[in-house]
C-alpha cells in the first residue's frame, strides 16, 4: 500500500519572550555604554561580556600608567628648565638683538608662567630665539641664533618629547576606551534582538501515517526550534 503522510495538526506555539522577564535591547545598549560588557552579561553572552570587560580594564590600566609616567616626566623637565634656563639672560639677548643692523626676527612671544605655563615651557626649548636663556650658551651674543649650540637645550627637548610621548599614548587610549563602549553597546543590543527574533515562533506539528498493509499506524511528532 502506498504510504500517505497526512498533516492533520499544525500547532503554532510562540516561544516569544514578550513577558515580564523579556530582555530589552535598549537596556542592553545603555548598560554596555555605561560599562562595556555589562549589556552582554545582562543578555546572557557571558564570554563576550568577559572580553569587553577585559578590554576596558586593560585600556584604563594603560591610560593611568602612561598618563602618570608622562606627568612625572613633565615635572622633571620643568625642574630641569628652572635650573638651567634664565629669563634674565634671554632678556639681555633681546636688548642686544634689537640694536643690531640685521636683528634676528623674533617670531614668538614668551608668556610668563602665570599667564600660560604650558606655552612657557614649550617655547623655551622649541624655538631658536630662546637659546641664549640656557646657561651653557656663552656670551658674546649673536643674532645668528640658529648656529648657537646648547646641549642643555637638546637634553631638555629630549625630556619634553619623552613626556609628550606618554601623554599622547594616554590620549589615544581614551579614544580606544570610548570605541570599546560603543562597540559593546551596539553588540549587546544586536545580541538581544537576534535572540528574540530567532525564538519568536517554534512551529510544532504531528504527522500520522494511516494503517498500512501490516496493520500499523505511525505517528510522528515534529518541531522546529
Amino acid at each position: 500500500m502506498r504510504r500517505i503522510t497526512l498533516c492533520i495538526l499544525t500547532l503554532g506555539i510562540l516561544c516569544n519572550t514578550a513577558t515580564a522577564g523579556e530582555k530589552s535591547p535598549k537596556t542592553a545598549f545603555f548598560l554596555s555604554l555605561l560599562v562595556p560588557g555589562l549589556g552582554e552579561l545582562y543578555s546572557g553572552a557571558k564570554w563576550r561580556a568577559a572580553g569587553f570587560m577585559a578590554t576596558e580594564t586593560l585600556t584604563w590600566t594603560a591610560y593611568f600608567s602612561w598618563r602618570g609616567k608622562g606627568n612625572d616626566l613633565k615635572a622633571d623637565f620643568r625642574i630641569f628648565a628652572d635650573q638651567h634656563w634664565n629669563p634674565s639672560r634671554y632678556e639681555a639677548w633681546r636688548v642686544y638683538n634689537s640694536g643690531q643692523p640685521k636683528p634676528y626676527y623674533e617670531t614668538e612671544h614668551l608668556p610668563t608662567k602665570t599667564d600660560d605655563i604650558q606655552q612657557y615651557y614649550e617655547l623655551i626649548g622649541k624655538y631658536d630665539q630662546f637659546v641664549f636663556g640656557w646657561s651653557d650658551v656663552a656670551v658674546p651674543f649673536t643674532s645668528n641664533v640658529p648656529s648657537v649650540n646648547s646641549p642643555l637645550r637638546e637634553n631638555y627637548e629630549t625630556q619634553r618629547n619623552e613626556s609628550n610621548k606618554y601623554l599622547k599614548r594616554a590620549s589615544v587610549i581614551t579614544g580606544l576606551a570610548v570605541l570599546n563602549r560603543i562597540v559593546s553597546a551596539i553588540h549587546a543590543s544586536a545580541y538581544v534582538r537576534t535572540h528574540q527574533q530567532s525564538s519568536i515562533e517554534s512551529p510544532v506539528w504531528i504527522d500520522i501515517t494511516p494503517i498500512d498493509g501490516y496493520g500499523r499506524t505511525q505517528v510522528e511528532f515534529k518541531a522546529r526550534f
